[in-house]
């Protein structure tokens, strides 16, 4: 899967200061409204996909599509999309678990702990930034290139149009 730049979309949302104490899920809804998983206000529980895929990656076991399609209460055309923002800041994978002499196939949560998880979100985001910045450091090096040749060609021509004007006075 190609990740896109569109993917990686963070908010600044903070837990609610209104309460006397937090819940699972209100900190739930708080990761992913800041991870970018969900952001507008749609009828996608992404809050409860974390904590779902939590459960199941504790007892080893991937989801279906259809079941993070029920788990979100979405369509399964529009869960595949949601999918996408999950995988590609390397929270979802797709799995296929040897089962017997099958295998179950599905999609399950990178980590146990939502620490770890950050931790893959971190690195996606630094290897996005490497990259970038190696965009920017060829850019850099094309753009003094080209000013350094400008700056010669500028400065011959200034040499002739001199050199024009002296033989002119003789």
């Amino acid at each position: 899967m190609k990740k896109k730049l569109s993917d990686m979309v963070f908010q600044r949302i903070s837990p609610p200061d209104n309460k006397m104490s937090l819940t699972i899920d209100d900190l739930a809804a708080v990761l992913v409204k800041r991870l970018g998983l969900k952001r507008k206000e749609s009828r996608a529980q992404h809050a409860k996909l974390l904590l779902e895929l939590l459960k199941y990656k504790k007892e080893n076991i991937p989801l279906s599509i259809e079941q993070i399609s029920a788990v979100l209460g979405v369509s399964q055309s529009q869960t595949y999309e949601e999918l996408r923002k999950w995988r590609s800041i390397g929270l979802v994978e797709f799995v296929k678990i040897p089962s017997g002499a099958d295998f179950v196939k599905g999609y399950m949560i990178s980590s146990n702990t939502v620490n770890r998880l950050m931790d893959h979100v971190e690195s996606s985001m630094k290897a996005f930034m490497r990259k970038t910045r190696r965009i920017a450091k060829d850019f850099d090096d094309l753009l003094m290139l080209e000013l350094t040749r400008s700056g010669k060609e500028l400065k011959k021509g200034v040499e002739t149009s001199d050199s024009k004007i002296e033989g002119g006075k003789g």
